[in-house]
């Protein structure tokens, strides 16, 4: 008797929407009956107002951005564990020592790179990325603040980012346009998706896009090259944790 083959099971289009659906809608719905409730008991005004400010502190935004992350990470965990295309480029296979090395490297680079262009940037632009980048409202900016800025951005960010990008992203438009252009379009969303080019915006967002798309094809690469998303994720979290520790120890 013939054997039967249970056909690959390969990600589709809503894939890419479910864990941003589920990671920006849980939080708003938690808010939206929040604010019902408030409203309810007549504590609207004074509430919202309360909200308002602690979402835009460290504490505040951080907490957010790591609530939101879990619920995308864990999202796009459960996609991944389903999906059995071989055509995927990269999964949470054993990190070799090479492969780790890999990722350290890489991390460091995209640091040094990413000085050179700001400093350049602000030269010959007059743009002001070197300080923009060291008072990013979510970078800690004293010792106290550094175990959760740490936490949010260079643990959580790097792994939702790269299960999400480098796998779900980056494997879906593999499958239906090749490798060379699903590292470009994928590094393309990576970047649009950080909203620079809208907030700062102007020259400094557009330059900060540019530099984000460039790690995002950095980290495509790492990916791909090593087959592992743990590299990609540790070249991700080297280059955001010295962005963390650099906010912190430049502005004492």
């Amino acid at each position: 008797m013939r054997e039967r083959h249970t056909p690959a099971r390969r990600l589709r289009w809503y894939d890419l929407i479910t864990p941003q659906a589920l990671g920006l809608g849980v939080p708003a719905l938690l808010l939206a009956g929040s604010m019902s409730v408030w409203a309810a008991t007549g504590l609207f005004e004074n509430t919202l107002g309360q909200v308002q400010v602690w979402l835009i502190r460290f504490t505040g935004l951080n907490l957010f951005l790591d609530f939101s992350n879990l619920l995308i990470l864990g999202m796009a965990l459960w996609i991944m564990s389903r999906v059995t295309d071989p055509m995927l480029p990269a999964r949470f296979v054993s990190l070799s020592r090479k492969s780790a090395l890999i990722g350290v490297g890489a991390g460091l680079g995209a640091v040094v790179v990413s000085s050179v262009i700001e400093y350049l940037s602000d030269r010959y632009l007059h743009t002001n990325l070197a300080q923009d980048s060291s008072t990013t409202m979510v970078l800690p900016h004293s010792i106290d603040q550094l175990a959760l800025g740490v936490f949010t951005v260079a643990v959580m960010a790097p792994l939702t980012e790269e299960v999400y990008f480098r796998g779900i992203v980056l494997g879906w438009m593999r499958r239906h346009w090749g490798m060379a252009w699903a590292i470009g379009l994928s590094s393309l969303v990576f970047g649009a998706m950080h909203l620079k080019w809208l907030m700062p915006g102007g020259t400094s967002g557009m330059v900060s896009t540019v530099e984000l798309v460039a790690m995002g094809v950095l980290l495509a690469l790492v990916a791909v090259r090593t087959g592992s998303l743990w590299t990609s994720v540790i070249t991700h979290a080297v280059n955001n944790l010295c962005a963390a520790l650099a906010a912190v120890f430049l502005a004492q």
